[in-house]
């Protein structure tokens, strides 16, 4: 791609993200989500292969749907109370046309089906750009009016969520497609405290987004796309290996690593809130991408792959330079768990 082209589009998707998070009237937050789907599109279709095409295609598609679902529910919520103000929007359909078009956006069951597909089409760095800084607009979003969202909604969707998350990536052998998956599990415990605490539903997405960085950033580095190659990787480079394999299991939440932080928050504060029957299942629908995990972790450290030489070992490394930014992330992602009596 033009390197002009590429800062151009790099910088819309950067703007027209904060310039949402700042947004206080509907129109704006509009027009800033258009431009960043159709910055995101160039970005998709790229590597000029059908899948990719075909991944763009869909994302354009179903971005544009959600947009102009919120842009009609914004438009009806005017013409009853002359009100563009984001925060102040408390009419009951119009938010919940809203909710169901953030939803969508978000790629929340049961508007998660284009994710998968469109993590596939795309590239692994591509996949990482959608899977954390496109979900920062619509989050800022639902903060912003936190107050007068559904909570029902919500929190049907994000056991649903939870539920699809785990469940779809069972039979996945592609490593970007339960990536994806994994992310549609993530996005129903952040949704599922968003209108209660705001604040744990942040730290929910950032500790994702710090998790989930150093995985993909390792399988772009070890070309890793199947299940499959993860038994060669420590072959190439047993660091990277144990990288991955402490982040994966930091994104399954299990102590005492970081990850487990966000999740014992939600259940906390959801069982304040006298919501056990919902954390409850919550907590049981998580049980599917726990096994997800696991698979990924056993096949990435206890199995030996097929070798065409006597030498366990690659001699030829490919990955002299060790990489120092998931590495850095990996570390905080699994000693930053005696922090949470802080928050």
């Amino acid at each position: 791609m033009n390197p002009t082209s590429l800062m151009v589009i790099l910088t819309s998707i950067t703007l027209s993200t904060t310039l949402v998070t700042a947004a206080t009237h509907w129109l704006m937050a509009w027009a800033c989500l258009e431009i960043n789907t159709l910055s995101m599109v160039p970005i998709i279709s790229k590597p000029h292969h059908p899948r990719a095409t075909e991944a763009a295609t869909k994302y354009f598609l179903t971005q544009t749907l959600a947009s102009t679902a919120m842009l009609f529910a914004a438009t009806m919520n005017a013409l009853n109370t002359s009100n563009w103000e984001i925060n102040l929007t408390t009419e009951t359909t119009t938010m919940k046309i809203i909710t169901l078009a953030l939803m969508m956006k978000l790629a929340a069951a049961p508007f998660h089906f284009w994710l998968p597909e469109v993590a596939q089409g795309a590239t692994t760095l591509t996949t990482l750009t959608i899977l954390t800084w496109q979900k920062i607009a619509p989050l800022a979003i639902l903060m912003e009016n936190h107050n007068n969202t559904n909570l029902t909604i919500l929190t049907t969707s994000a056991i649903l969520s939870v539920l699809v998350g785990g469940v779809g990536g069972l039979n996945q052998t592609q490593l970007r497609k339960i990536m994806a998956f994994s992310s549609i599990a993530h996005t129903g415990w952040i949704l599922a405290t968003i209108t209660l605490a705001p604040n744990i539903s942040t730290l929910t997405f950032l500790i994702y987004t710090l998790t989930t960085t150093p995985i993909l950033l390792a399988l772009n580095t070890s070309s890793t796309t199947t299940i499959k190659d993860m038994g060669t990787m420590w072959t190439s480079s047993p660091y990277l290996m144990l990288i991955t394999l402490l982040s994966i299991l930091s994104l399954a939440g299990l102590p005492p690593l970081t990850g487990f932080m966000p999740k014992w928050l939600i259940l906390n504060k959801m069982t304040t809130f006298n919501l056990t029957l919902e954390a409850t299942l919550m907590a049981m629908s998580s049980l599917p991408s726990l096994y997800m995990y696991i698979r990924l972790t056993y096949i990435l450290t206890m199995t030996m792959p097929p070798h065409t030489s006597t030498t366990q070992m690659k001699w030829r490394s490919p990955h002299k330079n060790f990489p120092l930014l998931p590495t850095t992330l990996a570390i905080m992602m699994m000693l930053l768990l005696p922090l949470s009596p802080n928050l």
